[in-house]
């Protein structure tokens, strides 16, 4: 699912999601994660936890909150790190979550 590339690539990994999911499909999708520093005027992909960016966080969770119909799951959402098969775990959670509020019953399980 995921390469790491410690050499002198410019991106640091990079993940197929179709493997983190279990997806059986012709198609992929391939993910390349570049440092803060090799694309100017880009924020690092890891959280800061300063108190400056911590209030931020809030104000943004606190927006979030008000809308309807929308879901805000994984780093950005959350503002903390989680290991890939965390998020892909949040995403799943989230989709059964949502199958039942609007179906009325567990998404069928044929896998």
């Amino acid at each position: 699912m995921q390469v790491n590339y410690p050499g002198p690539e410019p991106f640091t990994r990079i993940v197929e999601l179709k493997h983190a999911t279990g997806q059986i499909c012709e198609n992929t999708t391939i993910v390349r994660e570049y440092p803060e520093d090799y694309l100017p005027g880009r924020e690092a992909y890891y959280p800061v936890p300063s108190p400056d960016a911590q209030n931020l966080y809030k104000r943004y969770a606190a927006r979030a909150e008000q809308e309807a119909g929308v879901s805000f799951i994984g780093r950005l959402a959350t503002y903390r790190y989680y290991n890939m098969d965390q998020v892909v775990g949040m995403a799943l959670a989230e989709f059964e979550r949502l199958h039942i509020q609007y179906t009325g019953r567990p998404p069928a399980s044929d896998v």
